[in-house]
């Protein structure tokens, strides 16, 4: 069972590549060694042939021959695409019912990835998917711990991709990320030495200004409570300097909140230095702080524009969203029971999805 300490570990990694795109090979080495994997791939199939962000092990003439020849023969990744955005797949559930494929035989199985764990991660236009694979052995690779790690971390990657495309498309060398980062609704603050605050983005500020948990003192970032400042700042000077060893480490926290409701989610990453930032003085962290209680949802209209659905069934979706049984849907919405579970049918079907669950991930997956 993966530990809490490489989980944060991990989650730092998926983070930090969000902001600095080389950082994906990085982390998804991390992902796939702490899974036992031997090959790990971050990638997208925007229009049914896909692509590379983030591989660690395929030599380069296993990639030639996939764009080459095997792709087309890729019928794992057919599926996984195919299927619901946010579950995972098993090679005993895609690869081992078809091992004497061309595709197995020549070109998985020689890779050393006969099994495996996939997920797809969001759907079109970019259709990232995820991989880890490993060799086909005794037992199946989707053992219980392997397959809650996965389920674990496709909330962190998809908000990672998120933050990712909106940032991609800015100029580079922009000296204020902040401002840049405003269309972010998660808090992101850039800090410096002495934990003093460089710039800070629109959440962030709402944040601080809350005094629920975090603050503001004279120009430094800070907790409010004893044992979270305490470790919120050993986490910044990690990221910083990790006690001038050179090693500049992430690190992943909570933050309790005197109202009482679900704690911040706090991720401090080394902020990536460029030429051209070197009119902001030494190192920098990133800190981003995730609200679980800011969690918007897609509006019906968007619902309605990207999947087809009715106003009706839109609703309904959303009201799955929020954790509103069927009976209490259909005293709100003043429709019928069975009305209720048709409509959700409809909503199922159209969304790709199975059952109220896999639907949930598929509307968070949407919120910008």
């Amino acid at each position: 069972m993966v530990t809490i300490e490489a989980f944060s570990r991990l989650v730092s990694g998926v983070y930090a590549a969000a902001l600095t795109p080389q950082l994906w090979g990085p982390a998804v080495r991390d992902i796939h060694r702490e899974m036992g994997g031997t090959v790990g791939t971050l990638g997208m199939a925007p229009d049914g042939t896909s692509s590379i962000i983030g591989d660690t092990t395929l030599p380069a003439d296993a990639l030639a021959s996939y764009a080459q020849h095997y792709g087309r023969l890729d019928h794992v990744l057919t599926n996984v695409m195919k299927g619901p955005v946010g579950a995972v797949r098993t090679g005993s559930e895609l690869v081992a019912p078809r091992r004497h494929s061309e595709f197995y035989s020549c070109w998985l199985r020689p890779n050393d990835m006969g099994d495996g764990l996939m997920v797809r991660l969001t759907g079109p236009p970019e259709n990232y998917f995820f991989i880890v694979g490993a060799p086909p052995r005794t037992e199946f690779f989707d053992t219980p711990d392997r397959v809650k790690l996965m389920s674990g971390l496709i909330a962190h990657l998809q908000q990672a991709l998120r933050t990712q495309d909106a940032v991609a498309p800015l100029p580079a060398g922009d000296g204020e990320p902040a401002g840049v980062l405003d269309v972010i609704r998660h808090g992101v603050i850039l800090v410096g030495g002495d934990h003093l605050v460089i710039n800070l983005n629109a959440a962030a500020e709402r944040i601080c200004r809350a005094g629920d948990g975090l603050c503001m003192r004279s120009g430094r970032f800070a907790a409010m409570n004893t044992a979270a400042e305490q470790e919120l700042h050993g986490a910044i000077r990690n990221a910083l300097t990790d006690g001038g060893s050179r090693v500049r480490r992430g690190r992943s926290l909570s933050c309790r909140r005197p109202s009482g409701v679900r704690p911040y989610v706090i991720h401090v990453l080394p902020y990536p230095r460029r030429d051209t930032d070197v009119h902001l003085g030494g190192q920098m962290a990133v800190v981003l702080i995730i609200d679980p209680e800011n969690e918007p949802e897609p509006a019906t209209e968007l619902l309605q524009r990207l999947y087809h659905l009715t106003r009706s069934e839109a609703e309904i979706a959303l009201q799955v969203m929020r954790g509103v049984d069927l009976k209490q849907t259909s005293e709100e919405l003043s429709l019928s029971l069975s009305t209720v579970r048709t409509h959700l049918q409809h909503v199922f079907d159209k969304t790709d999805t199975h059952r109220q669950a896999e639907l949930v991930r598929v509307l968070i997956a949407l919120c910008p």
